[in-house]
């Protein structure tokens, strides 16, 4: 299949593609406008204070990394959604809280991200802090309060000696203003040895403040802290109404496509030309639209200016070219199976053979299901079968039409033997004689694949038109049709496709076109005579 024939199939189908999509989405804003509306709130956690450090290591950030991923294990655990229940006071069980936790590390970092989901906003937040309140607690210097108390107060010492060391540092910068400004001598060298005491003194606080830094660092590593409380969110993070909708009409217009293209692979009927030169390797000679809604069949005689009707003035001058060497002067029409549209096309037919000034007889040879009486509103208390077996006057038996140049031989009474009477002497004789008296002979026979009749026929025929049914024709019906007729030793012509879809293309256009008031083609100067080029 073509990228042109994938266009055709979408532009088909476009109507059920576009009403699954607005299905689904429709179906889809429903279910979602009817699901509870869903807040999540975040709390980061800071696992050790390696970012404190002028110049921390790769193994400081790494044992963090470590141990943040230790401590995201912990936060589903009993005994820390225990405590979370304890904290807030709340009637929730463990196990519903541990649906609405969720903890995670930010890669390569030492935070930790504590989530928590609960329809009311404020709920969400407390949950996630109270979570991250409990994790800080879990630390080496939460555990121990002693260890907490030595770290509380070697803090302060390490405040008090900054202290200290910044004022010894001012008192010496004015012994040495004062030493500038003295003249005598033992003034200034009792103020040297008092600058050398203070730098004795910032000497002994430094030394002291190495080692309670030194204290601190080594425990540094396994602490927690809470970066960032989280707040309670101003939007609901589910349900996405427009992601949901989105998605739903984009699934449901996917899955119309390949239910389409399912049902166009399963479809084993003639729809197009395209599908007559690929199956039977034959020409379309005509295509002919869908004709709704009306009482007159014979739409050549009652709407010349229609598009259809044009169609079948088409059809006409495709025959009278599709044989250069040898006249056309007989033509059989039939299809594959009943009911596919031969015996309108063959009416139709000779109304536009007629119509160009040819003398045309419509000879109606359905010995078992005649329509061309119906069709022109004629009597078929006799016809075709009294010609046959009474040997009577031909003449007698053909009837005017409505149309100027169009005669009627219908099928007359129903005999038992259609086959026989079809094949024998007399059917040829009666040929014979319509050869004289008209220009053109069109005739309606039987299906091809019901009975032998038309491939009885078809030897007598100058060329066969084969009517096929868009949408309704089988493929293996056509071909064994097409089999048949070349059995027989017919000469196909070409195929007449029926019942085109009308939207757009050519019908479209032309229905337009005639509906302006140009005139349609008629007149022998407007056609070409079917026994010559």
């Amino acid at each position: 299949m073509e990228l042109r024939q994938y266009l055709a199939v979408l532009r088909k189908w476009l109507w059920l593609i576009l009403l699954v999509g607005i299905v689904a989405g429709a179906a889809s804003y429903y279910a979602t406008s009817q699901l509870p509306r869903l807040y999540q709130a975040t709390a980061k956690v800071m696992v050790g204070e390696s970012y404190q450090k002028v110049n921390p290591t790769a193994g400081d950030i790494t044992t963090g990394s470590v141990l943040a991923e230790t401590y995201t294990q912990l936060v589903k655990t009993t005994a820390v959604l225990s405590a979370v229940r304890q904290e807030l006071g709340t009637n929730l069980s463990v196990g519903e809280l541990r649906g609405q936790v969720n903890a995670n590390t930010i890669q390569r970092t030492q935070f930790i991200e504590v989530r928590a989901t609960d329809t009311d906003p404020r709920r969400a937040a407390a949950i996630a802090n109270a979570v991250a309140n409990q994790l800080t607690l879990l630390g080496p210097s939460s555990s121990n309060p002693d260890l907490a108390k030595q770290r509380e107060f070697v803090r302060g010492q390490i405040a008090e000696l900054e202290t200290k060391i910044n004022t010894s540092e001012a008192e010496i910068a004015e012994l040495e203003e004062s030493i500038q400004a003295t003249t005598s001598v033992r003034e200034a060298t009792d103020k040297r040895a008092d600058i050398d005491r203070l730098r004795s003194q910032i000497a002994q606080y430094q030394q002291n403040y190495t080692q309670f830094i030194n204290f601190l660092v080594p425990s540094s590593q396994n602490t927690l802290s809470i970066l960032e409380p989280a707040e309670p969110p101003s939007a609901p993070f589910s349900p996405n109404l427009v992601l949901n909708v989105t998605l739903a009409v984009a699934i449901g217009m996917l899955l119309a496509i390949a239910v389409v293209f399912l049902i166009e692979y399963l479809d084993d009927t003639i729809k197009s030309k395209e599908d007559i030169t690929r199956v039977l390797g034959a020409s379309t000679l005509g295509e002919i639209g869908v004709m709704r809604g009306r009482n007159d069949r014979l739409i050549t005689a009652a709407e010349p200016r229609s598009a259809n009707a044009e169609a079948y003035r088409i059809l006409r001058s495709n025959i009278s070219f599709s044989s250069v060497d040898k006249p056309i002067e007989t033509i059989l029409v039939t299809s594959a199976s009943p009911s596919e549209g031969k015996s309108i096309t063959a009416a139709n037919l000779a109304v536009t053979m007629a119509q160009a000034g040819y003398r045309t007889v419509l000879l109606d040879c359905d010995l078992r299901k005649p329509t061309q009486h119906k069709i022109f509103n004629l009597s078929n208390d006799v016809g075709l079968t009294n010609s046959l077996l009474a040997h009577a006057n031909l003449n007698s038996f053909i009837r005017p039409s409505r149309v100027e140049n169009l005669r009627i031989l219908t099928a007359g009474p129903l005999p038992p033997n259609p086959a026989e009477l079809l094949g024998s002497r007399s059917m040829s004789n009666v040929i014979g004689l319509l050869r004289n008296e008209a220009d053109v002979i069109v005739i309606d026979s039987p299906p091809v694949l019901a009975v032998t009749d038309s491939a009885i026929l078809s030897r007598m025929a100058d060329g066969v038109l084969l009517v096929v049914d868009s949408g309704k024709t089988k493929r293996e019906s056509a071909q064994r049709a097409q089999e048949a007729l070349d059995k027989a030793g017919a000469r196909l012509l070409g195929v007449v496709i029926n019942r085109m879809p009308t939207k757009g293309g050519y019908y479209a256009y032309n229905s337009k076109y005639y509906s302006t008031g140009s005139e349609p083609s008629a007149g022998r100067s407007t056609a070409t005579k079917p026994s010559s080029s």
